[in-house]
């Protein structure tokens, strides 16, 4: 009986399947451009190996991705029905760029590449060039490059497109860049009953950005009602259970309402389980110290 296949690259682990049909999503954008070679090394019940013969594939160097621009990642959360799409292309040996943004429900400002994890905000990369012949759309400028380690924050899922306004000039909507490896949510996070009952103002939001293919977890919580907070944490186990914590958060020097962690190592089987829903994320007060807000992460 087969318990896992392990997925090789070039030799190099890049995932591990322990349930049929035994498949793992994989970012071709990792390596060069050129030609690779793919092999799986399945381990039965008693440990035994067999590698399968090794399939030949060609990668481009292009990472070509589609983000899709909304209010809702932008924290606090303005009000605004506006939408946007970005259709961006980075051939990954030169960083070079390029690429459009088509915006809907706003006269934009300024749209802009930025870095910073979902949740979280960061310096401008590439500022983008209003389309004088096609109203609400914006360009990547001719010769744009990404750095080395602007091309890796790309990698990490810790690139943004932003627009702005004059109604909403820190944002008004705002698309997360997401290559294939990496998964993006945004929990709602709500008062516990103990703390609903006493009919104190709390809530918050937590983003959660996973590396499937790194297996690393970065979170940024942004709360309020709970600047007294004294921990926060990733868990196991749904919102309100009492599973083993899995990370613990930093608070913020300045925003007493933000905590974070960013690039931790966690184990595949820790992916596994946030695939199946199995973490949760809670901030803890001295009055409430299992958790006065929290929220399953999915």
């Amino acid at each position: 009986t087969v318990s896992k296949v392990d997925f090789l690259i070039d030799g190099t682990l890049v995932g591990t399947a322990t349930t049929s049909p035994y498949t793992v999503m994989w970012n071709s954008t990792t390596v060069t451009a050129g030609t690779h070679m793919v092999t799986g090394k399945v381990t039965d019940s008693v440990n035994d190996t067999a590698t399968t013969p090794a399939i030949s594939f060609t990668t481009t160097g292009h990472a070509a991705l589609t983000v899709t621009m909304t209010s809702a990642q932008i924290l606090p959360t303005p009000s605004s029905s506006a939408s946007g799409t970005a259709h961006i292309t980075v051939k990954l040996e030169t960083g070079a760029m390029r690429g459009t943004v088509t915006l809907s429900g706003l006269t934009a400002t300024a749209v802009t590449i930025n870095d910073g994890f979902a949740g979280a905000t960061g310096p401008r990369v590439i500022t983008l060039v209003a389309n004088g012949g096609t109203a609400g759309e914006w360009d990547v400028p001719a010769g744009a490059l990404l750095t080395q380690e602007q091309l890796t924050a790309l990698q990490q899922g810790k690139l943004y497109v932003i627009a702005t306004s004059v109604a909403n000039p820190r944002g008004e909507i705002r698309g997360q860049i997401v290559p294939g490896n990496i998964v993006v949510t945004f929990s709602r996070m709500d008062r516990t009953p103990e703390v609903a009952a006493l009919g104190l103002a709390a809530g918050g939001v937590a983003a959660t950005t996973v590396d499937t293919s790194a297996n690393t977890l970065t979170i940024h919580v942004n709360s309020t009602g709970v600047d007294d907070a004294m921990a926060a944490q990733v868990a196991t186990g749904a919102a309100g259970s009492s599973g083993p914590k899995l990370i613990a958060l930093t608070k913020d020097a300045v925003d007493m309402g933000h905590w974070s962690a960013e690039l931790v190592s966690i184990s595949a089987a820790d992916v596994g389980d946030f695939e199946a829903g199995g973490w949760s994320v809670n901030v803890a007060t001295p009055t409430e110290p299992n958790g006065a807000i929290g929220a399953r992460i999915e």
